[in-house]
């Protein structure tokens, strides 16, 4: 869409410029029409569930540049517009005092992954691995919950459907992956090049490009990126100290059949997806950062030195009135 792409060019600007004060006129539009859209999405779902009575609503926004390292992170969102259009509280900013407190502000979703993984029983077996634009994991050791990014989820494969398919913006399925061969030696000169555990905490798309497996045919292309993220989670679940059998896939990326079907077999384990569980799937986000708002509210921490490496555990957020 032509929103769309113009997030995406505001992006390269703010990352080549590494300025958001020259753009702040921009940056408040798009804001505005982001919140817009939100706003719209909120409405709808409540006419679809007239019952439900909302009380609080937790808006992350939409993450425009995240740098930690730099003490920075930039969602586009206007919570007061929010506030005022739903006449209710909207909790907002959710990383900015993890990252004040020497954490990485992600992720974030842990805390309720592990609350899951409780309700499961799940404790001393399950890991969830999160699989949006980056892919990250949660489990237990010694009874504390962990999580770490790590590594391309589905950035790099939707980035290289989008640079070489006419018309198709994701590998819907895993339908285009399964046709391809997987491209060994480019693989492994990507593996190379990163491994998880030499990595920050958190990570961001822009830590990753494409341009090495330029020159493949589109499915071989999308099967040699999707082996690279199955070898990446592979290597997380191996390297947890309490060995696990349960993994949980959650995010875009459980609906991948290729990927499932890779880290079945790098793993000689069957891989589950959430929905399994009885959970759904397509909500568990923004059912995380629900959760979150509640705790924020409640002034209660969103992360652990285990989830982000934060000094110590933190609570954040910021709660907006109508």
């Amino acid at each position: 869409s032509d929103f769309k792409k113009e997030l995406i060019n505001i992006r390269k600007e703010v990352l080549q410029k590494d300025d958001l004060t020259s753009k702040k006129a921009l940056i408040n539009d798009l804001s505005r029409k982001i919140t817009l859209l939100h706003v719209e999405a909120i409405q709808e779902f409540l006419k679809k569930n007239s019952t439900i009575k909302l009380d609080l609503i937790g808006y992350h926004g939409h993450t425009l540049i995240h740098k930690p390292e730099q003490g920075f992170t930039f969602q586009l969102g206007n919570p007061e517009l929010m506030a005022q259009l739903l006449k209710t509280k909207v909790v907002f900013n959710f990383r900015d005092n993890d990252i004040k407190n020497k954490g990485q502000g992600a992720p974030l979703v842990t805390l309720y992954h592990g609350q899951i993984l409780k309700n499961l029983n799940l404790v001393n077996r399950g890991v969830i691995i999160n699989i949006g634009g980056i892919a990250n994991g949660s489990y237990f050791e010694n009874s504390v919950i962990h999580s770490n990014d790590i590594g391309p989820g589905n950035c790099l494969l939707d980035q290289w459907i989008r640079l070489n398919s006419k018309d198709l913006e994701f590998d819907r399925e895993g339908n285009i992956s399964e046709k391809g061969e997987v491209h060994s030696l480019m693989q492994e000169d990507f593996l190379n090049h990163y491994s998880y555990h030499d990595k920050k905490k958190s990570l961001d798309i822009t830590d990753f490009n494409i341009a090495q497996f330029r020159g493949l045919k589109l499915e071989d292309g999308a099967a040699t990126l999707v082996s690279v993220t199955a070898n990446l989670i592979a290597n997380f679940v191996k390297n947890i100290k309490e060995k696990k059998d349960k993994i949980i896939l959650a995010g875009g990326g459980r609906k991948n059949k290729t990927l499932i079907k890779f880290l079945s077999k790098q793993l000689n384990l069957k891989v589950e997806s959430i929905d399994q569980y009885k959970l759904a799937g397509d909500f568990i986000e923004s059912q995380a950062f629900a959760y979150l708002a509640i705790r924020s509210y409640e002034k209660k921490h969103l992360s652990l030195p285990t989830t982000t490496g934060v000094s110590k555990p933190v609570t954040g957020g910021i709660v907006y009135s109508n």
